[in-house]
């Protein structure tokens, strides 16, 4: 049934999904996701990438900086060691003088972030490249209590996370309330009464699909997804500020829209973007 949708663009829903595919399947510490941004915000102003503004010598951008013998004879970080790791003691003390950050500074850690941090460490402090960079792994469906409710491998993502918050899925959702989703993530817009009778009066098994089928054949499919990516690129249809005059790029605009529904390929979509100017012809 999903055959014809393999090489429609996202959807909003679809993003929020591979979202959880990528980050829900492990209890494991991501560098990315989790690390980087505390490590960003508050250490790299003085621990950061720029060695002419590095305090103590240390810099925490990469693994063999953040391991290396500082000139105090201790390391920041000794992989899967927290005793033996001086970044757990900074941001563990008390003392003023000593915590990390420093309280002049005015930023702090919070509990949970210093729990995400040891964490890290004692499962040996690996560093990642950036996310764009790294191959995609097929990961395991992770473990759930309730299998009877999963009917995909999407729902044991999502009922892993449930069950882990002590939480219990909803009773399945009414025909007028699919259809009133679908047609908002599809086309950006609600149904109309008469859209929703046909829904609910229609018994077949393959009610659903026809549904689908209908709303990404609608010219409003490409506007919908179009608006995410014109949002990205910055597109607008004047130059904005004081002196706001209209900007004729509404081809672009227009070229987008029909991109997502002739259904483009990802690779043309974003060559024709990048380089469509040196294409033959």
């Amino acid at each position: 049934m999903f055959k014809r949708y393999d090489n429609k663009f996202f959807s909003v829903s679809a993003l929020l999904i591979f979202f959880i595919l990528n980050t829900a399947y492990s209890r494991k510490i991501d560098f990315n996701r989790q690390i980087k941004p505390i490590l960003s915000d508050r250490c790299f102003k003085c621990h950061g990438p720029d060695k002419s503004k590095v305090d103590a010598e240390l810099q925490l951008t990469s693994f063999e900086a953040a391991t290396a013998l500082l000139p105090s004879g201790k390391r920041a970080i000794v992989p899967f060691n927290t005793k033996e790791s001086e970044l757990v003691r900074r941001i563990m003390s008390d003392d003023p003088h000593e915590v990390m950050p420093l309280p002049k500074s005015n930023l702090q850690l919070t509990a949970e972030e210093k729990k995400i941090l040891v964490q890290w460490i004692a499962e040996g402090a690996e560093y990642q490249e950036h996310w764009a960079f790294i191959s995609p792994f097929k990961y395991p469906s992770p473990l759930v209590i309730n299998k009877a409710w999963s009917k995909t491998t999407i729902d044991d993502y999502i009922l892993q996370k449930l069950e882990e918050k002590g939480l219990k899925p909803n009773n399945e959702a009414t025909k007028e309330v699919i259809i009133r989703r679908l047609s908002l993530d599809l086309i950006g817009l609600p149904p109309t009464v008469e859209e929703v009778q046909n829904v609910v009066n229609d018994a077949s098994p393959t009610a659903y699909e026809r549904l689908v089928d209908r709303l990404l054949s609608s010219p409003h499919f490409g506007e919908r997804m179009a608006l995410e990516w014109l949002d990205v690129a910055r597109y607008a249809d004047s130059h904005g500020y004081q002196d706001d005059g209209m900007r004729n790029t509404y081809p672009y605009r227009d070229w987008v829209i029909r991109a997502f529904n002739q259904n483009l390929s990802y690779d043309k979509f974003t060559i024709w973007q990048l380089a469509g100017d040196l294409l033959p012809n």
